[in-house]
Formats: structure tokens, C-alpha cells, sequence
């Protein structure tokens, strides 16, 4: 899977189900070749997010955009993640936000962006590399292509109890 710098502490959101059947220790792989170990705080199955902290600093987090409205339709994304092998590692793709859903309690950003096996965790940002979701899930359906969905960042504050501080 793939994940998200939220702080320059080592904060990192993925998506639960990329770290579900794992021990509480995981290895985050970094673009520069480095490795660390990273410590599962806190997940929440049904928004399937999760929560990881390195012990480090000085990372460089993305910009969170935590409004609700924070896609339009035909807004452009870009995916950004390890898809399928760590060979291919922080592989960006674009596309546009499609439409919003509703899965039960939690919304669902729907789009065209092209979306593997180990980007689940990923960053789905905007054209100036604002983070607003976290890519989840794609559909794998004969005649079915280019339909994938990302948690709206939003929720992380509700399902992992964060509250996150401006102007930091």
C-alpha cells in the first residue's frame, strides 16, 4: 500500500485495509530509498483509514484541504502512490473527480484517475498538490474501467479522532 505525510514528526495515513492482518509494526518505505519502522496508532475499519507514526522528523507533509466541499465534478486529480511493486514507487497519474457518493456513513470522492493494486493509501490531491483524499478502492468488473474512489480527507477527523492545527 501507499501512504500519506500529514507532519513533519512522521504522521502517515493509509488506508486500514492496506495495513488489516498486519502486526502493529509496519516498514514505511520512503522515495529515497530509505526505510523505517512505523507503529499503527489508530485505524477505523468502516472508513477504512489508518494512522502510522514514524519516528523521525523533518519529513515534508502535504497541505490537507478538511472541507467537505472541497471537490467539484470535473475538478482535476492526480493519484500519487506505489502502484502494485515498490519498483514503481511515487508514480503520479491524473484524472478528474467524476462524482461524490455516499457509502453509508461515509462519502466517497468518485474518479476516472488511474488506480492499481498498492495505490490504496495514496494521495489524491489537487493541481497544486493539496491532499483531499486518500485513494480506497477501484472497480474491477469485466467492461467495467476507470472507476475508482478516494476517502475524502474530511473524514480522518471523525474516524481516527485527529484534530488537525492550522497554521502549522
Amino acid at each position: 500500500g501507499s501512504g500519506c505525510i500529514l507532519s513533519s514528526d512522521g504522521y502517515i495515513l493509509t488506508d486500514h485495509h492496506a495495513v488489516l492482518g498486519t502486526s502493529p509494526q509496519q516498514t514505511v518505505h520512503f522515495q529515497d530509498g530509505s526505510k523505517r519502522k512505523a507503529e499503527l496508532i489508530r485505524y477505523h475499519p468502516l472508513y477504512d483509514l489508518a494512522l502510522l507514526k514514524v519516528d523521525t522528523a523533518g519529513l515534508l507533509p502535504f497541505q490537507p484541504d478538511l472541507r467537505r466541499d472541497a471537490m467539484d465534478v470535473g475538478d482535476d486529480v492526480f493519484a500519487m502512490g506505489t502502484p502494485y511493486d515498490i519498483a514503481l514507487g511515487a508514480s503520479v497519474t491524473r484524472g478528474i473527480v467524476s462524482s461524490t457518493r455516499k457509502d453509508g456513513k461515509r462519502s466517497l470522492i468518485q474518479t476516472d484517475v488511474s488506480i492499481s493494486p498498492g495505490n490504496s493509501g495514496g494521495a489524491l490531491v489537487r493541481q497544486d498538490g493539496t491532499l483531499v483524499g486518500v485513494v480506497n478502492e477501484k472497480i474491477m468488473e469485466l467492461g467495467v474501467e476507470g472507476i475508482g474512489f478516494a476517502i475524502p480527507l474530511h473524514h480522518i477527523e471523525e474516524a481516527l479522532m485527529l484534530r488537525y492545527a492550522t497554521g502549522r
